[in-house]
Order: structure tokens, then sequence, then C-alpha cells
């Protein structure tokens, strides 16, 4: 997420008050987007819109103006995220608990005064459009958005698939056929909650990893297949349904990959736990009908990253951190992976080169003439 340190070049103002709206009770939407939360506070309250984001700021950058919440999103520094709330009636930590772009790591660090910034894309993040039944239960309808980590989120309260699709016929995709999906996004949830930094990278490990497998047919599941054909119509649209088909399998080999990670930042993994390792998860892939020797090269990629670590002499000992016993403790963050990276979205998290769609020349790096499922914004 880009951050903002230009100071607005309109000088000094003085701010009023600001007030709380006659219709301030506008339900939040965990993980929705500032642009689509503002736009229903906007609407409810029947302000337009570009004169309402001027109720409890001034743009950063002389001229901007508010822009389609469905294709960016707007920043806010501290102080107009204070005004904002005291506008929605709402404390500020409430609105950073459901709104990730006014959390503090996302605020703008410029501006005299309350200042806002809409800048042409959306940076760190993905706008998917709110499951429907989240919406009429909100009061509502399909224009809120999410603000995402990727292009895609899973509703599981309603069995839902939601993406940043915008054609009028590209509703959410129903999970009630794939009831292993909607298990597998809540076991992901959880196993990010209880790891923290550790888990978030090494889900987007064992993401990447299950992208190469995809992008090789020759290394598809023999499941993935099955869940396409659950889908109808839509599992056609390999663009669409790619990481929806393959979720179960990328939290499961993320588990994988924390225990390991686990017993090498702990000094604890030795040759013969290393070969038990790459035996279990050997026996994982060929339980799903990925063929080996091949769809362990990209495990021997991510194994090079992550390389046992050498137990320290005695007199430094004391100054190594390693991790809490137990699985469920949280987890390091592995030099591999840069701090910065947990902000960042989940194809850019990873450690390792491999995109959704992309291709591979014959050493596992990047090749040209593939796509990317980046989608919109």
């Amino acid at each position: 997420m880009a951050r903002v340190s230009r100071a607005d070049t309109a000088g000094p103002r003085t701010w009023p008050a600001a007030r709380r709206l006659g219709r301030s009770g506008v339900r939040l939407i965990g993980g929705e987007s500032t642009g689509s939360y503002a736009r229903r506070l906007a609407e409810a309250n029947h302000i337009p819109l570009h004169e309402f984001w001027l109720m409890f700021g001034a743009p950063l950058r002389p001229g901007t103006l508010p822009s389609d919440p469905r294709y960016s999103d707007g920043y806010l520094n501290a102080a107009a995220l204070e005004r904002l709330a005291v506008m929605a009636g709402r404390s500020v930590s409430a609105l950073q608990c459901a709104l990730p772009n006014v959390r503090a790591e996302r605020l703008l660090s410029g501006g005299r005064g309350p200042v806002w910034d809409w800048p042409w894309d959306t940076s760190g993040c993905f706008l998917v459009r709110v499951c429907e039944m989240c919406a009429l239960i909100k009061g509502t309808d399909q224009s809120a958005y999410l603000a995402a980590d990727a292009t895609w989120q899973v509703c599981a309260r309603h069995a839902r698939w939601l993406d940043n699709r915008r054609e009028p016929d590209a509703a959410a995709v129903g999970l009630t056929a794939l009831p292993e999906v909607v298990e597998a996004h809540r076991q992901r949830l959880a196993f990010e909650r209880r790891l923290g930094a550790g888990g978030r990278a090494l889900f987007a490990d064992a993401y990447a990893i299950v992208s190469c497998w995809w992008n090789l047919p020759s290394l598809n599941a023999r499941v993935w297949n099955r869940r396409r054909r659950a889908l109808g119509r839509t599992g056609a649209d390999e663009l669409r349904v790619a990481p929806l088909v393959f979720y179960p399998e990328a939290v499961t080999l993320a588990a994988a990959l924390a225990a390991r990670e686990r017993r090498r930042l702990r000094r604890t993994l030795t040759a013969e736990s290393e070969t038990a390792w790459v035996e279990r998860v050997t026996g994982l892939l060929e339980a799903w009908g990925i063929p080996l020797p091949a769809g362990l090269m990209m495990l021997a990629w991510w194994l090079r990253r992550h390389p046992p670590l050498e137990e320290p002499r005695p007199e430094k000992r004391a100054d190594v951190q390693r991790p809490a016993r137990g699985r469920h403790r949280p987890l390091p963050l592995s030099t591999a992976h840069a701090p910065h990276n947990l902000t960042a979205t989940l194809g850019e998290r990873s450690c390792l080169p491999f995109r959704l769609g992309e291709l591979i020349n014959a050493d596992l790096s990047p090749a040209s003439g593939g796509w990317r499922l980046d989608g919109l914004t």
C-alpha cells in the first residue's frame, strides 16, 4: 500500500467541529472498503458523494474527486478518520475493525488537518463484491464492496464464493455442492489467527505452490476436475474458478509447511525428521493424484528458501528467539519473507515467484506468455 507523505498544498484550514449525521446508523460490513461504506452513509443521508467527502476532509491533492467505489478506494489520514467516526456515530476502533483501509498501517501520513486521497488504483487490496445475502441482512445491495487480499473471498456463513467480476450476470458462486471449500476457508482463518504473521506468509507460500500445479495441466489433482464439474457452466471459466477449485489443497499444504517451519525455527529439524516430513508431503500428493516427482519440484524450491538452521554457539543461545512449542502457537516470520509483504496482496506475500496463471521455464522461473490472475482492483 503506497503511503502518501506530501502535505496539502492548499495551506492550513480551520475545520468546524464534526457533527453526527441524521442517519448515522448504517450497519458495518466486515471487510468493506472505505469508499463503499462512505457511499452507503452518504446515500442514507441524501448527500452527494463529492460533497460528503468534503465534510470530513479536504483532498490531499488539489482537484481530486471521490471516484467509483467499484474500481478504487479512498484513503484517510488520522484526523479525517476521526471526523468520519463522529459523523458515522462510531468509534475509530470500530471503523478500523470493520474497514481494512482505515487501519493504522494504511492511514495517510501527510496533510494539514483532515485530508483524504483517492488514487486512480487501489494497491494492496482488491475490491470484491459483497455477498448478496450479507448485503440483504445489512440493509443494502450488492453495490457494496469488500477490500480483500485477493481477487476473491469466501462467505462461509452463506456458502458463497465472491470475486471482483462486475458483469451483470456474474453473481456469486454457490458452494453448496462443495462444502470442503467452505470448510477450508474456516480452517485457513483459524490457521492464520493462531499462527499470526508466520501463518499468513506460509499460506501465501502454499497458495503459490498449488497455483504452479494448476498452471501445468499435467500436475492437476484429480479432484479439481470433479469440483469444476460440480460448478456447472461456471466451472468452465478457469480464470474465475481456479483458486476456488484448489483452495482445500492449499490450506492443507499450508499446515504441512507450518509443521516443518516450526521445527526449523526451533532448530530441531534433523535429517531424519526432514526425510519423514518429505514422505508425509509425498503421501499428500499421491492422495491428491499429483504426479511425482514433478509435483515435488515446487516443494524443493520452497525448501531452498527455508533451509535448516544451525544450532547457535552456547554463548549466543540466549539471544535466539524460537517459536513456542505447540502447533497452534504464533509462528515468527521467516527471513525469507519481508515484513512489509504482510500488508501486500496474497500473490505478493509469498517468498516464491510462482503466480496463478503464469507459465514457468524448465528451472521453475517465471516465463512470459501466461495470463496473470490479478483481475481488477
